[in-house]
């Protein structure tokens, strides 16, 4: 047992002092260029001179000037990025895949919404032009969600052999941060121990401040704070996480995020760079313009003090050098000496010289920045198209580098979708805020009954008595590809229509002001929109003094009118009330004759349907008569005909027989 102990104690020291070993290679690789970007962040901020150079001007008497050009450059790049909005969608993969795809762009702008995702980006993009290093850890916030937190430039750390811009290659990369002692004790109070013994074994090194500049160290003594790394790092293609401090390891096992399809521990930092040259430095957009910058700064600086500055050679024969200089730095200073005796050896022939290189700085700056094209500094006169097109045009210089910049946001978003498919499992309402007029509710994981199609019922479990349910909308069972849906800068075309409108209105063209709100870029229009529609209701509800005067005026006539009216309308009732009587004895008296003429009517029609009917019967029984005189005479005939034949044939018969018998009569008459 003693053995595996002391086995154990060796392989931790063992993995202690290889992560330490990265660390200490890591940033001690790193310092030059993290130092360069320091300078970077200095010129940004304004900070443009050093020390040295400011007690050399001192020492001359020349002003220290700074005219920042890199602030509004690298603003302006940021701008075009800010005005180019972006935002994450989902392709399905099949047909079928539709409603998964759309439930997965409600849930990536969810998450963006809720962390904030659009301003980390906005901090990380400046970060990306100065320090030419981007980096942002996917991990879930204090609300619960799983979004993307900025890493600081100065605390990114990773493996310096590493050449992809994206650090594909990167076999490790953390985090380098100093803590307060106790705040790590409360994060890690299991290995308060650890900790302790950093502070007494660890070298301070040359500095003992939070944040060094001539090297860094593990801790800081006098204000008990110590460097903290978190290390993600590669090993057999799955990733581990590592918390340690000099003193131990604080934390070590697989990255909590998984990869959804082979479900293998995934890096959750992602890092971009804007260049990196040989030596594996990786910079941005203001390292091009420190020289520049310097030229402008340098220039105007010795321009001022030659032209504020003068060099005399005065004669012997004049007593007060003192008094001749106080005089001639005065605009309009006396001075007492023949011609001859001062004379001025100043280098105001040089001043033109240095605004020459001054311009030359400023056309170099302005070709390292934006066109005047991209952030609109043509002038008014042109339209909202022309601007549009000379804008798309003049992005083209920034295109490789923005490109890599919407690169690592396609990366993040992918990131958090991973995220939102691993560890959203209970049931989630997401709500979609893309219109603000009419916001929409998502359902994730939301289980549905079954419905059994013969019946239109929900399916029972038999076992347990309950309805058997589905779970709709479940994202780790969808398949979708995310990519970055860009919607065009149409701020310009817009802001001209508006334009237009106005100056219609101005002319006198009935356009009512909602059109005018609806078609600005004013914001919160809604609320104007609403307050606006509630002042012209009140407005037409609320009529002036006049009008109410005339309302009243007329109402009182109105009322006489109708008194006047009224009395009429009885006057005429009773006489109506009179006619009435009349009418209904009238009136009776034709209901009676009415009544009388429908029972006779009744009758006659009776009486002739009886007739009718007794003719059709007197018909019926003729053609019946009609057809059995018919079949009798008929019959009589052929009993007729009969007996006719019947005659005639014994009339022939006789008559033969009398034939044959004269014959034999003869014959025996010859025989007497």
């Amino acid at each position: 047992m003693a053995r595996a102990k002391g086995t154990d104690r060796k392989a931790e020291d063992d993995y202690l002092a290889d992560v330490k070993r990265k660390a200490t290679v890591s940033m001690d690789m790193l310092d030059q260029a993290r130092r360069s970007a320091q300078r970077w962040q200095a010129y940004y901020d304004g900070d443009q001179w050093t020390d040295a150079e400011k007690r050399t001007l001192d020492a001359r008497g020349q002003p220290a000037l700074s005219f920042n050009h890199i602030k509004p450059s690298v603003n302006a790049i940021i701008g075009i990025v800010e005005r180019g909005r972006t935002d994450p969608k989902g392709w399905g993969r099949t047909p079928n895949d539709q409603q998964a795809a759309e439930v997965a762009t409600d849930g990536l702008r969810y998450v963006s919404d809720v962390t904030r995702f659009n301003a980390t980006a906005r901090e990380c993009l400046q970060d990306f032009l100065i320090w030419g290093i981007v980096a942002g850890i996917n991990e879930q916030d204090e609300n619960g969600e799983f979004g993307i937190r900025r890493i600081r430039p100065e605390e990114f750390f990773y493996d310096p052999y590493s050449r992809d811009r994206d650090f594909g290659d990167a076999r490790y990369m953390g985090i380098a941060k100093w803590m307060d002692e106790q705040d790590l004790v409360d994060l890690y109070p299991d290995q308060q121990d650890k900790i302790k013994q950093s502070f007494d074994s660890a070298t301070t090194g040359d500095s003992f401040k939070d944040r060094p500049r001539d090297g860094w160290s593990w801790i800081d003594v006098k204000s008990r704070r110590i460097m903290c790394f978190e290390m993600y790092s590669r090993k057999a293609g799955e990733w581990r996480k590592c918390v340690f401090v000099y003193g131990g390891v604080l934390e070590e096992a697989p990255s909590p995020y998984l990869e959804s399809k082979r479900k293998r521990p995934r890096n959750p930092i992602q890092a971009h760079s804007a260049y990196v040259d040989i030596d594996n430095q990786r910079y941005g957009v203001v390292k091009d313009m420190v020289s520049p910058q310097d030229a402008i700064n340098k220039a105007r600086s010795k321009a001022v003090h030659i032209l504020n500055v003068s060099k005399l050679r005065v004669s012997r024969q004049v007593q007060d050098i003192d008094g001749v200089r106080r005089e001639w730095a005065k605009p309009d200073g006396i001075i007492e000496a023949d011609e001859g005796q001062i004379e001025e050896l100043g280098d105001r022939q040089l001043a033109p010289a240095h605004l020459e290189l001054l311009r030359d700085a400023k056309e170099e700056m302005r070709r390292q920045s934006p066109t005047p094209g991209i952030v609109g500094r043509q002038g008014s006169a042109q339209s909202g198209r022309a601007i549009l097109a000379e804008q798309q045009a003049g992005l083209t210089e920034q295109a490789p580098l923005l490109a890599g910049f919407d690169d690592w946001k396609l990366r993040c978003y992918r990131a958090m979708w991973e995220s939102i498919k691993q560890f959203w499992t209970a049931p989630k309402w997401v709500r979609v805020t893309d219109d603000e007029m009419s916001p929409r509710f998502v359902g994730i994981n939301i289980p549905e009954p079954v419905v059994d199609p013969m019946t239109g019922q929900p399916q029972i479990d038999p076992a347990t008595g309950q309805p058997i349910t589905q779970v709709q909308n479940n994202p780790a069972e969808m398949d979708v590809d995310i990519v970055i849906d860009s919607t065009p800068d149409t701020a310009v075309i817009q802001e001209e229509q508006f334009q237009r409108l106005a100056e219609l209105a101005q002319a006198g063209m009935p356009i009512s002001p909602d059109v005018l709100i609806e078609a600005s870029s004013l914001p919160k229009k809604k609320q104007l929109l609403d307050k606006l529609k509630q002042a012209q209701d009140q407005q037409s509800q609320q009529p002036d003094m006049a009008m109410q005067a005339e309302m009243q005026k007329a109402q009182m006539q109105m009322q006489a009118e109708q008194q006047k009216l009224e009395m009429q309308a009885q006057a005429k009732a009773q006489d109506l009330m009179r006619e009435d009587e009349a009418d209904q004895r009238k009136t009776e008296r034709a209901m009676q004759l009415a009544d009388i003429q429908f029972k006779y009517d009744i009758e006659r029609l009776n009486r002739q349907a009886e007739i009718e009917t007794g003719k059709a019967q007197a018909m019926l029984e003729i053609k019946r008569a009609e057809k059995m005189a018919d079949l009798e005479f008929g019959m009589q005939s052929k009993q007729l005909d009969f007996e006719f034949k019947a005659r005639e044939a014994d009339h022939n018969e006789a008559r033969k027989k009398m034939a044959e018998g004269g014959e034999g009569g003869e014959s025996s008459s010859d025989l007497t």
